[in-house]
């Protein structure tokens, strides 16, 4: 029959093992089990994976300083790119300025040109129109001269040399009117710079004869060719015509072409 245990028991008990240490060792397995005795060895092990999680946590907090280090670092490398983006956005700001100013430059630059440009074609104009202007002067001057010097000029192969114009020479108009001489020949005539007429000294009885002078500044080939061409018109229209050429220089090898090719030259300083 089991016994009755009242709280004085309980209470006696508890001072027993509080007077007896090794009672409460050998009473504690019986009242917590084996657990308890391995409740140490799960402390230890609890204390470890703290200590290892602390460690987890320390590296995982130098990671993120780093970390946090890395990107104050990129934070830093954009900022400089950024200012560094808007310098080169600023150059470019200038740059177009720049570009601008000089462009308008450039179309003010043209505009003048232009105008410049325009003024050196009237200028250009101008002196042609002088040249021009002094060409013809100089030429009818020349040919003033022939006409005024004609005796001492042609008076070694002409008697009585005299300028006359084609309004004397009605030969040239009947010939025009005959069909014998064209409307451009007549022209070709009417453009004859000198006609000197006289009588012939190197034939006997003195033949009436004309000389169809062309008269330039410098004589060249050309002067030769109308010459020859206008006296052999003047020659179809009836008359007895040589060409004769006139001017103030003529190079040694037109000289030599109208000794050739019998053409009468007379250069102004013979007028002396």
């Amino acid at each position: 029959m089991r016994m009755a245990f009242t709280v004085n028991d309980f209470q006696d008990l508890v001072r027993l093992l509080a007077g007896n240490p090794e009672w409460r060792a050998q009473l504690r397995p019986l009242v917590l089990g084996d657990e308890f005795d391995r409740l140490p060895g799960i402390v230890e092990e609890l204390a470890e994976a703290q200590r290892r999680t602390e460690v987890r946590v320390e590296e995982l907090a130098e990671a993120q300083r780093r970390t946090e280090a890395r990107v104050e670092e990129l934070a830093e490398a954009q900022r400089r790119t950024e200012a560094r983006v808007e310098e080169l956005a600023e150059a470019q700001r200038r740059t177009e300025a720049r570009v601008e100013e000089l462009t308008g430059r450039f179309d003010e630059l043209v505009l003048r040109l232009d105008a410049l440009t325009v003024k050196v074609d009237k200028l250009a104009t101008a002196v042609e129109m002088l040249s021009t202007q002094w060409a013809e002067d100089t030429g009818a001057l020349y040919e003033l001269r022939f006409e005024r010097k004609a005796p001492s000029l042609f008076g070694e192969w002409l008697r009585k040399p005299r300028a006359i114009s084609l309004n004397d020479l009605d030969r040239v108009d009947e010939a025009e009117d005959a069909g014998t001489l064209s409307a451009f020949d007549a022209r070709q005539l009417r453009a004859l710079d000198v006609i000197i007429q006289g009588f012939d000294k190197r034939e006997a009885g003195y033949p009436e004869t004309i000389f169809a002078v062309e008269v330039s500044r410098t004589l060249d080939e050309t002067d030769l060719d109308r010459a020859e061409n206008r006296a052999a018109l003047l020659t179809r229209a009836g008359y007895r015509a040589f060409p004769a050429v006139g001017g103030k220089f003529a190079p040694p090898r037109v000289v030599d072409l109208a000794r050739q090719r019998g053409i009468l030259l007379r250069l102004i300083d013979q007028l002396n």
